[in-house]
């Protein structure tokens, strides 16, 4: 048996092909702030030892694009600890209402 590995590039390329167009949709965020919403969930995981589902709850793509301008620069363990911080703040808030 032989396996053989292809990349997620040229694997999307290929099905883009194959459909005549991937579809776009939603919202686009940067590749800076990709990258490091990447990094930060991944650490995230092995700080906390949460699970990737609480921890998009916790902080969805949409806060982290809100977040990346001033968090970015932050001890990212910091940034995590903030981040909870936030999530638990509007939860108290939805709570009292």
């Amino acid at each position: 048996m032989q396996l053989q590995w292809a990349g997620e590039e040229y694997i999307l390329e290929e099905l883009n092909d194959e459909v005549n167009g991937l579809k776009k949709t939603g919202i686009s965020y940067s590749t800076e702030v990709m990258y490091w919403t990447g990094y930060v969930y991944r650490y995230w995981h092995y700080y906390t030892g949460e699970c990737s589902h609480e921890i998009y709850k916790t902080a969805d793509a949409e806060t982290m694009n809100e977040r990346w301008p001033g968090f970015h620069t932050f001890d990212v363990e910091m940034a995590i600890d903030d981040l909870k911080e936030i999530y638990t703040l509007k939860c108290n808030k939805k709570n009292h209402l």
